[in-house]
């Protein structure tokens, strides 16, 4: 089955492992926010879109498939975005679906929090919001917390966010993310809006995965009334790079590869070699004169040791597989599904996916064998349910 896993998957690695923390400080009259990006994935950019057609002008922050995580517009509006549980929500058919590129149409049209919130109460996104949500911060130090089906307006003069809804958490001191509870206390026992203040707490909030296989990736701390950006690159708070947003858009439009703007981060760079190293083995994959043969996928597997890491990547092998099957070839196509299932033993979705390869082939036994392995995995897996029965007449 064709099925997009969450970008965010940390869990990987530990039980105990959240995805982002943002913080907003508003001082005599001026705003501070620090961001926090936890993440496996390297690829980390920074992009910036000048405002045409009454639009404003923003800076965007994420990763090399460009869907903005984080970034501040000309006016000085921040937003982050974080991923959390997901939790059922009804819909509302009265409400507008919004577009796939929300968060920018909310960039380029507010400048403040009472603007985003007129725009946003229009549409119903829980659909959109299933398993996230976005906060939205003002130059005046005003908030809006996005879930789904709640909006949550703030002005405290401090706050501090995570990977949990608002709406959903009615006493703080419960919610079980250790680095929350430390920036909560490191903010509760002092606050400044000085650059050393702030570096100091997104250290307080930053992670650091297993075998350095990621973490925080970057940093960014904003200040809303001069719309500067302060960035900092994986979890290293002795160095930055300091962004004027007014500067920047009076170029053209640009992107920046984060990781070159930090040449000496050494722990950033081996984190950057591993992981694009699966991914280029990854890419390979698609090639069908190599994935037509498993041993030589396996053998380069073992040469290049990386087993492990191949952990992180069942969505783009599962996508390899579909787009080999519909032009390249079944049996490249039940190879690289095969993969998917040894390295996913516990996935319904992968073991569906080598069921849909071996249907195609017509190998009907092996197709019914894995779609009945995916259905004890998944007994709401639809897609298994039909082929049984159609296999089974």
């Amino acid at each position: 089955m064709k099925l997009l896993i969450s970008l965010f998957f940390l869990f990987l690695f530990s039980d105990n492992v959240y995805a982002c923390s943002v913080y907003k400080i508003t001082l005599n009259n001026k705003t501070f926010v620090g961001n926090n990006e936890d993440y496996w994935n390297p690829n980390t950019r920074m992009w910036f879109e000048k405002g045409q057609n009454e639009n404003y002008g923003s800076m965007y922050v994420g990763f090399d498939n460009f869907y903005p995580q984080g970034g501040m517009n000309e006016k000085g509006l921040v937003f982050d975005g974080f991923s959390i549980n997901a939790r059922p929500m009804k819909s509302n058919p009265n409400k507008l679906v919004p577009p796939n590129n929300m968060l920018k149409h909310i960039m380029q049209k507010c400048q403040n929090i009472d603007e985003v919130y007129k725009l946003v109460e229009k549409y119903d996104l829980t659909a959109m919001l299933i398993s996230s949500m976005w906060i939205f911060i003002d130059a005046d130090g005003n908030y809006l917390v996005v879930e789904g089906d709640v909006l949550t307006k703030g002005n405290d003069s401090r706050y501090l966010l995570s990977n949990f809804c608002p709406s959903q958490t009615p006493n703080l001191d419960e919610v079980n993310i250790p680095f929350y509870q430390n920036g909560r206390k490191l903010m509760e026992t002092k606050v400044d809006t000085t650059l050393s203040y702030l570096s100091a707490l997104s250290d307080t909030l930053h992670q650091s995965f297993p075998n350095d296989l990621g973490g925080t990736q970057y940093t960014t701390i904003y200040d809303l009334n001069e719309k500067v950006i302060h960035l900092y690159y994986y979890h290293d708070y002795s160095k930055h790079i300091t962004i004027h947003l007014a500067d920047e858009l009076k170029k053209t439009d640009a992107v920046l590869n984060i990781p070159d703007l930090f040449p000496n981060n050494t722990s950033g760079k081996e984190n950057f070699r591993k992981i694009n190293n699966v991914k280029d083995f990854v890419k390979k994959l698609a090639n069908p004169e190599f994935s037509i043969n498993y041993s030589k996928i396996k053998d380069e597997i073992n040469a290049k040791d990386i087993s492990f890491l191949l952990r992180l990547f069942e969505n783009d092998i599962n996508t390899i597989g579909y787009e080999l099957l519909k032009e390249k070839g079944k049996t490249p196509a039940i190879n690289v599904f095969k993969l998917n299932v040894e390295y996913f033993p516990n996935s319904w979705n992968a073991y569906d996916s080598l069921g849909d390869a071996y249907l195609e082939n017509e190998n009907y036994e092996l197709a019914l064998i894995n779609y009945k392995k995916s259905l004890e995995l998944n007994p709401n897996n639809q897609n298994a349910i039909n082929q049984i029965k159609k296999l089974t007449k």
